[in-house]
């Protein structure tokens, strides 16, 4: 028997319990960022005049960081709630996307209908990346076509995510009052840092990256003179355009 296939009967034979555990396992460096970036989002809600319960319910509700962050800078300055809705559907518009990208596989698994809402409740960007590096390893390994998406490891994953993501978005708009702009120590830089790693992680072979440059170029350009969710939709729409012109 070759080590491909001891490595395929090995992960086949997993049980729901260890698939949990290793998506578990996999996602915990990734604390190192999200823990720190929920507390300053907490912090920063209730200084903007969000209670605790609200601020966990919005962690909660909408697992979704960046458009977090832009609702509670919204909040103090009393927009009208179409504009903070807008706002945080255009950041959010990525998670089209990034759907678009999973269903297949998820499809091809045959789960359940409650199993499939939870997948895409729970994917935020760092699980949809760590999922689509599970199904890239497995297809690598040759795995069946219903067997590529793992929904334990992936709930693994989503699950550690969300459940610290919410606790210390809650955490921090309890104590949030006493604490003063606890981003003046830099700690938002893990955000970007975090992405950073995830797109090393998940880079394609240089013939296939150009998608990747131009959404990049094209994010931090139009960053220069529009709101972050323009730009964030601009560079989404642009390296669509260059993928589908790169793959004719």
């Amino acid at each position: 028997m070759t080590q491909t296939s001891q490595t395929i009967e090995s992960t086949a034979d997993e049980t729901f319990a260890e698939g949990l555990l290793r998506g578990i396992r996999t996602t915990l460096p990734l604390l190192a960022g999200i823990i720190p970036l929920a507390f300053i989002l907490g912090t920063q809600g209730a200084q903007h005049g969000l209670s605790g319960v609200g601020m966990t319910l919005m962690a909660g509700l909408n697992f979704a960081g960046g458009s977090e962050f832009a609702a509670v800078a919204l909040w103090s300055a009393a927009p009208s709630l179409l504009v903070i809705f807008m706002t945080t559907w255009l950041i959010n518009s990525r998670h089209i996307v990034l759907g678009a990208a999973l269903t297949p596989w998820v499809e091809k698994a045959h789960l359940p209908v409650p199993a499939k809402l939870a997948a895409f409740f729970l994917m935020c960007d760092e699980v949809w990346a760590l999922s689509m590096q599970e199904v890239a390893r497995r297809r690598k390994l040759g795995f069946p076509a219903d067997r590529i998406f793992s929904f334990p490891f992936h709930l693994g994953c989503g699950l550690t995510l969300w459940s610290n993501w919410w606790f210390f978005a809650g955490l921090g708009a309890a104590l949030g009052t006493s604490l003063g702009d606890l981003s003046r120590w830099g700690f938002m830089m893990a955000f970007p840092a975090t992405f950073i790693g995830l797109v090393v992680a998940m880079r394609p072979a240089l013939s296939k990256s150009a998608p990747m440059v131009v959404s990049g170029i094209a994010a931090a350009l139009a960053s220069l003179w529009l709101p972050l969710h323009w730009s964030i939709l601009i560079a989404t729409l642009l390296g669509l355009a260059t993928a589908a012109v790169s793959n004719k």
